[in-house]
């Protein structure tokens, strides 16, 4: 079960309560996501951001696609293990697929830092979307190789500062495989959308 953290807009265009109650903790193995909704050329996306890791999901936002957003978040993230070589054959990379075989668990959101981290994610792929092209794997990407952190990384009696910043792909290697060594891609390197996976089916 995935617990994803939403903000007050996404809970009312999810039709769900301003103040859900609180989910039990989560058990995949990245932890919980924070998500909101917003919007480029009127057109609506979902976009995740994992709490533990700083990776990121950016989904469609309509209607229909939303009552499926956990197959969208499962198709995108296999499409990002396989173009970063993490395999998701794995037992960790396997279980935070298979934790999103279900809609997840919403919970209202509870970190100010998670929450900045939002604001950048969107602005970093609205620019992507903008610049490049609307490749919805390929915004989140731009994300997997940026920089995060979160008051959690900071050493104790050691002023927070630039060493605590982290690149979310390592991050996102280090816990779903534990002493894998992480295998840079080019960030210009194209992705190749999967034909042996379904896309999800929004009809």
């Amino acid at each position: 079960m995935i617990v994803l953290r939403c903000t007050v807009k996404l809970l009312k265009r999810l039709r769900q309560p301003a103040k859900p109650p609180e989910p039990p903790p989560a058990v995949n193995p990245l932890g919980e996501w924070y998500a909101d909704i917003d919007f480029i050329d009127r057109e609506p996306f979902l976009l995740a951001l994992n709490v533990a890791t700083g990776a990121g999901l950016v989904l469609p936002g309509r209607a229909a696609e939303l009552r499926k957003l956990h197959e969208h978040a499962a198709y995108q993230l296999r499409v990002l293990f396989r173009h970063y070589g993490i395999a998701e054959t794995l037992p960790g990379p396997a279980a935070e697929i298979a934790a999103w075989a279900s809609f997840p668990h919403m919970a209202k959101t509870a970190d100010r830092s998670v929450l900045a981290s939002m604001n950048q994610f969107k602005s970093m792929a609205w620019h992507h979307f903008a610049s490049c092209n609307r490749s919805l794997p390929e915004a989140a990407g731009g994300q997997w190789q940026g920089l995060y952190r979160h008051p959690s990384f900071a050493v104790p009696g050691r002023k927070y500062g630039y060493g605590d910043w982290k690149r979310p792909l390592d991050l996102v290697v280090q816990r779903l495989i534990p002493g894998a060594v992480v295998v840079d891609v080019p960030a210009h390197a194209q992705f190749v959308l999967p034909t042996d996976i379904a896309y999800p089916n929004i009809h």
